[in-house]
């Protein structure tokens, strides 16, 4: 069981959402509630037959309201209020409720959020935040960065060049999403998505120098919350015979499985003179292409075997 109260509920996710508070009352009790084997929907628009616990209140929902009979009305409110398991209410679409509406929440003691956004955008996000505190979790030793809109996990062994990696990375416009200790979660059968757990994304560690805020030093664009895991990058020392075995045309590539989804794993041999933020940014590139289904490597073997031919008929 995760359960999350609505005063968390806002303080987590209030900028993502536009939440301002109309009614706060208990916010620190009231908690959305979830169980592993939950299948009911936690978040929906106005349902007094299968409530929620989040229960989203638009335009539409509140022309509804407002077309029913004062006796009918005043009871609708009633039921929707008292309902011991309702966590809060959000109004969406710049909604504005009725003093009946606020007085309810205030007397049963619910609060009451409003957010600038659709309703569609607040239930999805919703979803997916609730999706990801049932999911399962692992914790990978290494640095998770957004690079060129990919999800890559630098790992290594210490020594390797991990941080100071990340650091040129970041330099070069590309963001941290979390250092040392990335968590990861499985929020769908195919997605996994990676975090700084404790919220502290904009710190990262570098030999020599200390922890640095790399917000602070290169601005916000220089961090990012979460994203999805689609490449693993491995730093490597390589003796001459490592370096001999590596595949000249695929290169040293390989898959580790994460939660039970498949994650493609590439090494980057590590030497003086080599520039690894170029390499991983090529990497990452080249990553792309073989997901769009380019390979470099049978394109390259292809027109070798043409030219030959060709030769050949000459």
């Amino acid at each position: 069981m995760v359960k999350l109260s609505i005063a968390e509920l806002f303080e987590q996710h209030a900028h993502d959402l536009t939440l301002t508070w109309l009614v706060e009352q208990d916010s620190n009790q009231r908690a959305l509630i979830l169980e592993n084997n939950q299948k009911l929907a936690n978040v929906s628009y106005l349902n007094l037959i299968h409530p929620p616990q989040i229960q989203i209140i638009g335009i539409h929902e509140l022309a509804y309201l407002n077309n029913l009979s004062r006796d009918f009305y005043k009871s609708t409110i009633t039921q929707l209020f008292r309902n011991s398991s309702l966590a809060c209410v959000i109004l969406v679409d710049y909604s504005t409720i009725s003093i009946d509406l606020r007085k309810a929440a205030e007397h049963y003691k619910v609060p009451i959020l409003i957010s600038e956004l659709p309703g569609e955008v607040v239930i999805n996000y919703l979803y997916t935040t609730i999706a990801r505190l049932l999911s399962q979790h692992i914790t990978l030793h290494g640095v998770f960065m957004d690079v060129l809109g990919t999800g890559v996990l630098i790992m290594g062994d210490s020594g390797t060049g991990k941080s100071e990696l990340a650091l040129e990375l970041v330099s070069r416009g590309h963001r941290l999403i979390a250092d040392d200790a990335p968590e990861f979660s499985k929020p769908n059968p195919q997605i996994i998505v990676g975090s700084c757990p404790l919220g502290m994304n904009a710190f990262l560690e570098v030999r020599g120098l200390g922890v640095l805020n790399v917000q602070a030093l290169f601005g916000d664009s220089a961090t990012k919350k979460d994203k999805y895991l689609r490449l693993i990058v491995q730093l490597r020392h390589m003796t001459a015979v490592d370096l001999k075995n590596i595949d000249r045309l695929q290169g040293d590539y390989r898959v580790r499985t994460v939660l039970g989804v498949d994650i493609p794993e590439i090494s980057l041999p590590v030497a003086p003179g080599r520039n690894l933020a170029v390499l991983l940014e090529c990497a990452v590139r080249n990553h792309s292409l073989k997901s769009q289904g380019y390979n470099a490597a049978d394109d390259f073997c292809e027109q070798q075997r043409q030219a030959m031919l060709n030769q050949n008929e000459d």
